[in-house]
C-alpha cells in the first residue's frame, strides 16, 4: 500500500463486509466508493433478479457493484514492497514525507504522525497502528482498535474520512495543501510507549514528552463520544508488576 502510494496515486478504500448488510450501501453515494466496493464485494454469487435483491433500495448500486467487481486486474507487488522498504532490517515501511489527499487538498506529515501514535505491545514490540486503513476504512473497525480508550491526542474522528479518496505519498508538502494533525493511539499500548521512553514525574504522574508534558487520555462510549481527558499515575507493585491509575479508579496491570 505505501509502496504503490510511493510511484503513483491511487483512490483506496478499506473495506469490510458489513457494507453489504442492512441496506448500508445508502450511505455511500460516489462512483468512487461504488467502485471501490466492487473490489472486494461480489454480489454476483446471488440471483440478480430474485424478489430479494429487485426490492433493495439499493438494487441499481448492487447492480453496478455486480457488474464493475468481474472487471479488475490485481496487482502483486508484495515481494517489490519488501525490497523497497528493506523489510528483512527494518521490519517496517518508512513513515518520512507526506500522505496527501488529492480531493480533500489535505496532507499529514508521517513522521509526526508516527511519533504521536507509537506504542509498546505486551511482548515489547514497538509498533503504530497504520494510518491508512482507519483515514479509509468503510467504517466500524476503528472504535474496536480504542475499545479501552485512546491517548488525548488520537483524531478518532478522522476515520474513514478518506474512504475512497485519491492518496498519494510525495517527499514535499503541497503548497496548497492543508497540513492536518493525525494519531491513532490505543490507551495501553501508548501508555507502556511513553512510561518506557519519558517514565513519571516526582509524584508519579505519566510523562508523554521529554518536556515534562503529562500523559494524557479519554475513553470512548458506543458513539464514539469521548470522556474528559484524564491523567494517569504510574506504581511498582510489590511483585514487580506495573500498576496504572487515574483518580476514578481506572487501572490495569501487567
Amino acid at each position: 500500500m505505501h509502496y504503490l502510494f510511493r510511484k503513483r496515486p491511487y483512490h483506496i478504500m478499506w473495506g469490510g463486509g458489513h457494507v453489504s448488510i442492512d441496506d448500508n450501501l445508502e450511505n455511500f453515494t460516489r462512483t468512487e466508493d461504488l467502485l471501490g466496493i466492487s473490489t472486494f464485494w461480489h454480489p454476483f454469487g446471488f440471483d440478480m433478479d430474485s424478489e430479494e435483491i429487485l426490492s433493495k433500495k439499493s438494487y441499481d448500486k448492487i447492480k453496478f457493484i455486480d457488474e464493475n467487481s468481474k472487471s479488475w486486474e490485481r496487482l502483486k507487488v508484495w515481494k517489490e514492497a519488501l525490497e523497497y522498504f528493506d523489510w528483512d532490517n527494518t521490519r517496517s515501511v518508512s513513515y518520512n514525507d507526506y500522505l496527501v489527499n488529492h480531493i480533500k487538498k489535505q496532507a499529514i506529515d508521517l513522521a509526526d504522525y508516527h511519533r504521536q501514535s507509537k506504542f509498546l505491545n505486551s511482548a515489547g514490540d514497538f509498533m503504530a497502528i497504520d494510518l491508512v486503513p482507519v483515514l479509509t476504512e468503510t467504517g466500524g473497525g476503528t472504535p474496536m482498535a480504542l475499545f479501552d480508550g485512546a491517548s488525548a491526542e488520537s483524531t478518532e474522528e478522522l476515520a474513514g474520512e478518506w474512504c475512497g479518496d485519491l492518496l498519494q505519498i510525495v517527499d514535499e508538502l503541497p503548497e496548497d495543501y492543508q497540513l492536518i494533525n493525525c494519531c491513532f493511539a490505543e490507551i495501553w499500548g501508548r501508555a507502556r510507549y511513553c512510561y518506557h521512553t519519558f517514565g513519571v514525574n516526582k509524584e508519579g504522574f505519566l510523562l508523554s514528552d521529554s518536556n515534562g508534558k503529562l500523559f494524557q487520555f479519554v475513553t470512548l462510549n458506543m458513539y464514539g463520544k469521548r470522556s474528559h481527558a484524564r491523567y494517569m499515575k504510574v506504581e511498582e507493585t510489590d511483585d514487580n508488576k506495573i500498576r496504572y491509575s487515574e483518580h476514578e479508579g481506572m487501572e490495569q496491570e501487567e
